[in-house]
C-alpha cells in the first residue's frame, strides 16, 4: 500500500483500535467491542500534536469503575486533532464509537504499515476467536442485572 489511498480504507487493530484512511490522513477510535470491554467510558487523554510510531501508546481511556486502558496507534504518524466534541458529550464514545465517537486524526507516515492490520472480515473473525477463548469477555450476568447494581 505505497500509493496514497483515494477512498475511504478502515483497518483494525488486535488491540480493538479502528483506522480510517482517505488519502494520508487517518482518523481513530475504538471498536464497538472495546466500548464493550471497558464499560462505560469517562474520560480521554490523548494529545494533539504528538509524534508516534505504530503500536506506540498515544492515550489513556478511563471508565466508569475506575479501570485505566491505553490507545495505541494503529500506523505511525503525528496526531494533529482530538475530537473535541468528546469534551462536550463523551456518551459519543459510548454510543457510537465507531462513528461520532472518533477519538483522533493522524498525518500518516508510511501507508504500507496499514498492511498489518485487519480489514473488518479479518477483525469479526479475530473477535469470533475470541470470544470462543473465552477472552476479554465482561460477565455477563453482570450486564444482564445492571440496574440492579
Amino acid at each position: 500500500m505505497s500509493e496514497e489511498c483515494t477512498l475511504s480504507t478502515v483497518k483494525y487493530t488486535t488491540t480493538h483500535e479502528w483506522i480510517e484512511v482517505v488519502g494520508t490522513d487517518g482518523t481513530i477510535g475504538i471498536t464497538e467491542r472495546a466500548q464493550l470491554i471497558y464499560g462505560e467510558i469517562i474520560f480521554i487523554d490523548v494529545s494533539p500534536e504528538q509524534e508516534c510510531e505504530q503500536g506506540e501508546i498515544i492515550g489513556r481511556i478511563e471508565t466508569e469503575t475506575g479501570g485505566n486502558f491505553y490507545l495505541y496507534a494503529p500506523v505511525a504518524g503525528e496526531i494533529y486533532e482530538v475530537n473535541a466534541a468528546l469534551d462536550e458529550d463523551i456518551d459519543l464514545i459510548n454510543n457510537v464509537p465507531e462513528n461520532d465517537g472518533w477519538i483522533c486524526k493522524i498525518y500518516i507516515d508510511n501507508l504500507s504499515e496499514l498492511d498489518s492490520l485487519m480489514n473488518l472480515s479479518d477483525y469479526e473473525d479475530y473477535e469470533e476467536d475470541e470470544i470462543d477463548e473465552g477472552e476479554y469477555l465482561p460477565e455477563t450476568d453482570f450486564f444482564e442485572n445492571i440496574d440492579d447494581y
